[in-house]
């Protein structure tokens, strides 16, 4: 590629994401977003922010870590692997497709650096499961304190805005889900090593990067001035972030 043609692709690439960002904003009613702009929370939008970005950067050395166990090499330099996570999530949000655009473009720049292409899709995977694994034990461990503390913890079954049976069943599917990757991966180290125990190594990194997420959604919340109980925050956000990767979606959202 002539250096002349390269310069223009870099050009190109921030001038189309501009473009959508337009289109995007286009959409919107223009006074109600003036109206809420003008009532955010600037420090909580910020710290929002910061906290993130630090959680996608987790995920990155997740997914980096994740990708040498099932390669045996060490493809991905810390660099590389935050370039292309980050790639993937701005896919994720352009794009009509859910997480499937991001993930197939994971996918792809990782095959480009020598990995075949099985392999490479099993590492995006492996990182989603492990991703919802630890939000489903954050949503689970939260769903039993309120059984166990009832009404003193402020979030008793009892008090919840919605049908008990499915409350109910939303903590019995988070339980199942927090612990099915245990007898899995127990299966797995038999039959494929790498797979079962890159899930299992992985588990520390995601349980830092949704506890930032979880935080960050929290910061987000405060800054347009909503009231929330951290412990509700916990244990709806396995599902709200559910809802968000569903492939069904619009510009990425659930």
């Amino acid at each position: 590629m002539s250096p002349c043609h390269h310069n223009v692709r870099r050009f190109l690439k921030p001038v189309l994401g501009i473009g959508l960002l337009a289109l995007l904003l286009s959409q919107l009613d223009s006074a109600r977003l003036k109206e809420t702009v003008t009532q955010v929370q600037w420090g909580w939008a910020a710290l929002s922010l910061v906290l993130a970005i630090l959680a996608n950067v987790a995920c990155a050395y997740r997914w980096r870590g994740i990708t040498h166990a099932l390669s045996e090499q060490k493809i991905l330099s810390p660099q590389s692997a935050i370039e292309l996570y980050f790639q993937g999530v701005a896919a994720n949000t352009v794009l009509p497709g859910g997480i499937i655009g991001g993930d197939i473009w994971r996918t792809v720049g990782l095959s480009r650096k020598g990995i075949s292409k099985l392999i490479a899709a099993k590492t995006v995977f492996l990182d989603r499961v492990s991703g919802f694994w630890a939000l489903s034990i954050f949503a689970a461990t939260v769903f039993f304190v309120a059984l166990l503390t009832r009404a003193s913890s402020g979030i008793a079954i009892d008090t919840l805005q919605a049908p008990k049976d499915l409350i109910i069943g939303y903590g019995v599917a988070m339980t199942l889900i927090a612990i099915a990757p245990i007898g899995a991966t127990l299966i797995a180290q038999r039959y494929a090593a790498h797979e079962g125990g890159s899930l299992i190594r992985s588990l520390p990194l995601s349980l830092l990067s949704q506890l930032l997420t979880i935080a960050a959604f929290g910061g987000c919340l405060l800054a347009v001035n909503a009231t929330i109980n951290p412990f509700m925050l916990f244990l709806v956000s396995a599902g709200i972030f559910l809802g968000a990767v569903v492939p069904a979606s619009i510009g990425g959202f659930g």
